[in-house]
């Protein structure tokens, strides 16, 4: 059923609000890497073609650079979704655990409202 390099590992709630907080962190941070290599590629693009006729071949090493940035850019954009996903996971996690925790306080109670008026 389970892989053989599968392992469980338990966490406290904590660790595990620690964890999303960080993973948001680090995806917001990494869209924000994206947007700048986005921008950089861009004003290398332009420059690129501003000195298309002047100088092609820095003209072509400057596309090339501005295409390697979007590549980062894309890359980065991916990690970032990846980090968000992972940390949703994780808030998913959290809400389930507190939706249960929710049922079984609910239930406690209605127990001991029914022991007390004498119905076990």
């Amino acid at each position: 059923m389970f892989g053989v390099d599968e392992v469980f590992v338990e966490r406290s709630l904590e660790e595990m609000e620690e964890d999303m907080l960080k993973l948001q962190r680090e995806s917001e941070r990494q869209k924000k890497e994206a947007a700048e290599l986005l921008r950089r590629s861009d004003e290398l693009r332009s420059r690129s073609v501003d000195l298309r006729s002047a100088d092609p071949e820095a003209a072509e090493e400057m596309w090339q650079e501005s295409e390697e940035l979007r590549a980062e850019s894309r890359e980065m954009v991916r990690l970032s979704v990846d980090s968000a996903l992972k940390a949703g996971d994780i808030k998913h996690r959290l809400e389930i655990h507190d939706q249960i925790a929710a049922v079984v306080d609910r239930a406690d109670e209605i127990w001991k409202r029914a022991v007390r008026a004498g119905r076990p």
